[in-house]
């Protein structure tokens, strides 16, 4: 394993999943203080989830063609205007134009950043590679909390911006100067001309559809009802901005620190069996999360999500990998991000409208009874009579 790489990539991903915490966990904060409503407040946020939509193959097939150095530092770049643009706004709807570059930073940091780090480790070491990297985004979420909170109550949220586009410039200047690209082979960007066509392709393969319906319920549960909603249902029940970012923190640390684990039992048991537990898991938090009103409540479910959540992320990815052969891995990667986008798309637009019409805790109640619906259509698919293991790899090879 080439061990500078890795750990440059660790940096790189830790450092942007600093600027994802303040974002996730002072936005909403900070558009209700400019005066968006709470629907405004998901509209703006669906718009990343869209760009991400939207972008998520065409940065890929990118990434192919120029590098994914290349495409890496474009996406830090973008988090760095994204921030920039945040600390600008004079008003909601000011706020448009960063929310739709954040879904270009994203997909162009987290994303690709996987990819690199497959292209650059062998098989038998990825393992503890995506170990370690999932590790590092999710300390990084775990420090931009506390940085945003700590800002928002000290100076004030615009400043948590111009703190988040500084470490979006210094995060470019790593990746510019410690991050090389890997030989790769010509049949690969060849292949790379039909990956739009071959992403779409993929959809038809149970295996993954079934892992993407997975994708967009966590989508519902962390993007809409954690991300969007739940700091604007704290401070509704008095919590203060600080509070609100420690919270997002310490869930933060329970998240990164089951992730090794996860990844550990999905290798031993199943990745399908984890996926699972995970999903019951945050259908249990959600419940918690609406049911609640007290700080220590909030804080015990939130941390709950962050424990589902980190479990899903380390067995997702193994799911990926044992579904897919490195033929089509892009094609399937490319697939997957795009279902996830759509669920980041749609779950804050109507999340924020039901908090909206129904009160705040209505988002977590929602969001409860998809994730047991998606949860049955999983198992469906993965349980059903006649439909094993060998036959779903059966799909994916023919």
């Amino acid at each position: 394993m080439l061990r500078g790489q890795v750990l440059a990539i660790c940096a790189v991903l830790f450092l942007a999943d600093i600027l994802a915490g303040i974002v996730g966990s002072t936005f909403s904060l900070y558009a209700e203080d400019l005066g968006a409503s709470v629907f405004f407040v998901g509209v703006l946020t669906s718009l990343t989830g869209l760009t991400a939509l939207l972008g998520s193959i065409p940065l890929g097939i990118l990434s192919d063609r120029i590098g994914r150095a290349r495409v890496l530092l474009l996406g830090l770049v973008s988090y760095a205007v994204a921030m920039a643009s945040f600390a600008a706004a004079p008003s909601p709807a000011l706020l448009v134009p960063g929310r739709l570059i954040l879904g270009v930073a994203m997909v162009g940091s987290f994303w690709i950043a996987a990819a690199y780090l497959g292209d650059i480790v062998q098989p038998e070491e990825r393992g503890i590679a995506f170990g370690l990297s999932t590790t590092a985004m999710g300390l990084g979420f775990a420090v931009g909390p506390i940085i945003g909170g700590f800002l928002a109550e000290t100076v004030s949220l615009r400043w948590a911006y111009v703190i988040g586009a500084v470490i979006g410039v210094l995060t470019a200047g790593v990746i510019r100067r410690t991050l090389w690209e890997p030989p790769r082979p010509k049949t690969a960007l060849a292949r790379g001309r039909g990956s739009i066509r071959e992403s779409l392709a993929i959809g038809r393969n149970r295996a993954l559809v079934a892992i993407g319906i997975a994708s967009v319920l966590f989508a519902f549960s962390f993007e809409g009802a954690v991300a969007t909603i739940f700091p604007l249902y704290g401070r509704d029940v008095g919590l203060t901005d600080a509070m609100i970012g420690t919270m997002f923190s310490i869930r933060a640390l329970v998240s990164s620190a089951v992730r090794l684990p996860g990844g550990t039992l999905a290798g031993r048991f199943g990745s399908r069996r984890v996926v699972l537990i995970a999903a019951i898991i945050e259908i249990v938090a959600m419940i918690g999360i609406g049911s609640s009103g007290t700080r220590s409540m909030l804080m015990l479910f939130l941390a709950v999500e962050g424990l589902a959540f980190g479990a899903f992320l380390a067995s997702s990815q193994a799911y990926l990998a044992e579904h897919t052969v490195p033929e089509t891995r892009g094609a399937a990667t490319g697939f997957y991000s795009m279902v996830g986008g759509i669920g980041n798309t749609l779950a804050p637009l109507s999340l924020g409208l039901i908090g909206d019409r129904a009160g705040l805790s209505s988002p977590f109640f929602f969001t409860t009874g998809l994730m047991i619906l998606g949860l049955s259509v999983m198992s469906w698919l993965w349980y059903r009579p006649g439909v094993t293991i060998a036959g779903l790899q059966g799909e994916r090879q023919g």
